[in-house]
């Protein structure tokens, strides 16, 4: 592959992204029709140009914009600009850095929710979670997003996982979605104020944290027989629909009674955490269960709250009374999606076919439907039995 070429249109749409596998971040590809002019093109398949030069005897580099965003001519247009300034010994990048300076640059506090949070409600279903996310990055909430450095990140990260006076070390996971939050705003502000993106210099920590606990059958009937004893008849049907309905949690406790045809037996998700529509059918036991639940006048939600218009919040203290009263054992590793995964792990190791139980939980992909295969232990022993028979037949 030409890495340099004189630059068409066609040509950099035709470059291909940057290999996933590769240790450089991105492909550098060189124009021959302006020297120093390059565009780099990324492992998502994003594409920049920018003007390598040297000033003062000091190699450094200068960030023109994005391609298709910016066109050919126009690069190739401002990096002759930046040599003008360059031959006449002024630096561009510090040029540039001083005129920014004469405007207003947002604190990550102020780029959060005035840019990032705006955005975010219309794009994603858990934008909430993004904001707890930026709660743990207090130290640099008010720091200028240009003054940001990748050390002020890395201390951030380094916080969030140590041990101190104001909190105990979150898990890797935790640590990671707040530092992905500050890749993703990264981005948005190299993209809209021209701002480097330092948080990509830091890097997520290895995670070993996912839940394999999972309710037998057993343990799901305690479960549902205690949640429908619950004195709160909403938080108990909700948990026993949970066990019964492998939805995921937010998506079911924020359901409407007009999501639920009780004739046809189905409860509709008009948008799902995957962004697609998904249809729960409704068995005999959990109609029975849904009529059972009290409504509440001029409120719409299934699982109402006692109070104004708003379904319940999430029962955490609900659940751990009937966890008690079921005898889980090990209870403070039951938490509600602990459900989803018994759903699926107690219907594989019942013999419901892969695709079906996909069909189910609303999965995008099979490979997320088979890690629930690998929870059930008695699944696996008789697949390690079956091996040893026929050796020993």
């Amino acid at each position: 592959m030409l890495k340099k070429f004189r630059f068409t249109t066609s040509l950099l749409k035709a470059l291909p992204a940057n290999d996933p596998l590769a240790r450089s971040t991105e492909l550098e590809f060189s124009d021959t029709e302006v020297t120093g002019l390059k565009l780099l093109s990324g492992k998502s398949g994003s594409k920049r140009f920018l003007l390598r030069y040297t000033i003062n005897g000091k190699k450094t580099s200068i960030s023109i914009g994005r391609f298709p965003d910016i066109s050919l001519q126009i690069a190739r247009k401002i990096a002759l600009q930046y040599k003008s300034q360059i031959a006449l010994g002024v630096d561009p990048k510090e040029a540039r850095l001083k005129e920014k300076s004469k405007h207003s640059i947002p604190t990550l506090s102020q780029f959060f929710h005035e840019v990032y949070l705006p955005l975010a409600k219309k794009r994603k279903l858990s934008w909430r979670d993004d904001k707890a996310r930026f709660m743990l990055c207090k130290s640099i909430h008010l720091v200028r997003y240009d003054e940001l450095t990748a050390k002020q990140v890395l201390e951030v990260q380094l916080d969030l996982s140590s041990d101190t006076k104001a909190h105990y070390s979150y898990a890797p996971a935790t640590c990671n979605r707040a530092l992905a939050l500050l890749k993703t705003m990264g981005k948005l502000a190299e993209n809209y104020l021209g701002i480097s993106n330092v948080a990509l210099k830091v890097a997520l920590l290895p995670e070993n944290n996912i839940r394999t606990r999972y309710c037998d059958i057993h343990e799901t009937q305690k479960i549902i027989k205690a949640a429908l004893k619950y004195p709160c008849r909403s938080s108990g049907a909700y948990i026993a629909l949970l066990f019964l309905s492998g939805c995921r949690a937010t998506e079911l406790r924020l359901r409407l009674w007009q999501d639920i045809d009780l004739k046809k037996g189905i409860l509709r998700i008009p948008k799902t955490k995957n962004g697609t529509p998904h249809i729960i059918y409704l068995s005999d036991y959990m109609i029975e269960i849904i009529k059972s639940i009290p409504r509440y006048a001029g409120n719409p939600y299934i699982f109402a709250g006692k109070r104004g218009v708003k379904p319940i919040y999430q029962p955490r203290h609900a659940f751990d009374v009937i966890k008690t009263q079921a005898n889980i054992k090990n209870s403070e590793e039951v938490v509600f999606h602990t459900a989803r995964h018994s759903v699926a792990s107690n219907l594989i190791s019942n013999g419901a076919d892969l695709s079906s139980v996909q069909k189910l939980l609303n999965h995008k992909s099979i490979e997320s439907t088979l890690r629930y295969a690998k929870l059930n232990e008695a699944t696996q022993r008789k697949t390690v039995q079956s091996l040893s028979s026929m050796i020993q037949a």
